[in-house]
């Protein structure tokens, strides 16, 4: 691992513009003060060097910095690593935590609470488990359960709802995990259609089955939607219920599925804006190059995109009738108990 560190920029010493061949480039020789790690407190100078009109900017007195450290050479060297910037993070994150709690208030914070075993399953379960070199697919479902029967019940609380929504998430993945293995084999996906799975081959760990790796994202993607969706329509037939004791099973199902279908109709929309949006800057380069529309679909890097995208969206649509059936059984039966006369 290279030792990185934050510094802060308390000196430009120099600041030169040099053309080469018409592309400008601007040379800055840094004052750092590191500000974290062994070397807490040390100064350094630095070289930064950037191509003028490009998205880097000049560095100014004061801005922070991530500088690497090369330990190789028998003389430590820093470099400009890239710019600081999880202050804003924080700064976001905060006003994120703020605006959730108060709106949401107690349920905010139980939503917080599952988020963190959400991170915790994934960061200290399902990706070390991969790396040691664990089939990809078996820990992503395995994580997904842990996450659906933890964070679930954290943040909606121990009911009949959430158990309604649990059972009805763990039919979906199945639907879910057999559609996106049908479909990763028979369009042929290798699973390196993006550069992070393809260099994922040579990190020198354990070899990682990418197209394993692959299906186990979108089962832990699908899983995101379903929580949605679950919650939602168990919380809907049940309110439909308390609203209405003598509605029926079927009525419950009938007026559920209503509310249901447009959830769909939303979401699927949501999905597809929210892929296409990350895609942006790489539709721009098809685009550019003017490759035909069904050359384009056609490789793998989109084509892997929209798999993904449409395997989320049968998980979703399974999952509002599947929801919807259970919470209308339970609660219709309700109903019926409510409605018995006393003997």
């Amino acid at each position: 691992m290279i030792p990185c560190h934050k510094a802060k920029v308390i000196e430009i010493t120099s600041d030169t513009t040099r053309d080469e061949t018409g592309v400008k480039f601007r040379a800055q020789e840094l004052r750092l003060v590191i500000k974290s790690g062994l070397v807490k407190g040390l100064t350094v100078m630095v070289p930064y060097e950037f191509e003028v009109g490009q998205t880097a900017r000049p560095m100014e007195v004061g801005d922070m910095v991530i500088v690497g450290r090369n330990v190789v050479l028998p003389e430590p060297m820093y470099y400009i690593n890239d710019v600081y910037r999880l202050d804003a993070l924080w700064l976001i994150l905060a006003l994120f935590v703020i605006i959730t709690v108060v709106l949401a208030r107690w349920r905010g914070v139980r939503a917080f609470a599952g988020l963190a075993i959400t991170f915790l399953v994934i960061f200290f379960f399902m990706v070390p488990r991969m790396v040691e070199g664990a089939n990809p697919v078996l820990i992503s479902f395995v994580g997904s359960m842990l996450i659906a029967l933890t964070a679930l019940y954290v943040a909606h609380g121990l009911n009949q709802r959430t158990h309604i929504a649990f059972i009805s998430i763990c039919i979906t993945l199945l639907i879910a995990f057999v559609v996106g293995i049908v479909f990763i084999y028979l369009t042929e996906l290798s699973g390196i259609g993006t550069e992070d799975a393809f260099y994922l081959q040579f990190a020198g760990i354990q070899r990682i089955d990418v197209r394993g790796l692959l299906l186990g994202a979108m089962i832990v993607g699908a899983l995101g939607i379903l929580d949605d969706v679950a919650t939602t329509q168990a919380a809907t037939v049940g309110e439909l219920h308390e609203a209405n004791p003598k509605l029926t099973r079927r009525e419950l199902y009938q007026r559920g599925l209503i509310v249901g279908r447009e959830h769909i109709i939303s979401l699927v929309n949501t999905l597809a804006l929210a892929y296409t949006g990350a895609a942006f800057p790489l539709l721009l380069l098809f685009t550019i190059f003017k490759r035909p529309v069904w050359v384009t679909l056609n490789s793998e890097i989109i084509l892997e995109e929209v798999i993904r995208m449409l395997v989320g969206s049968i998980a979703l649509i399974a999952a509002v009738p599947i929801t919807t059936f259970f919470a209308a059984w339970y609660f219709g039966r309700q109903g019926k108990v409510q409605n018995t006369p006393p003997m």
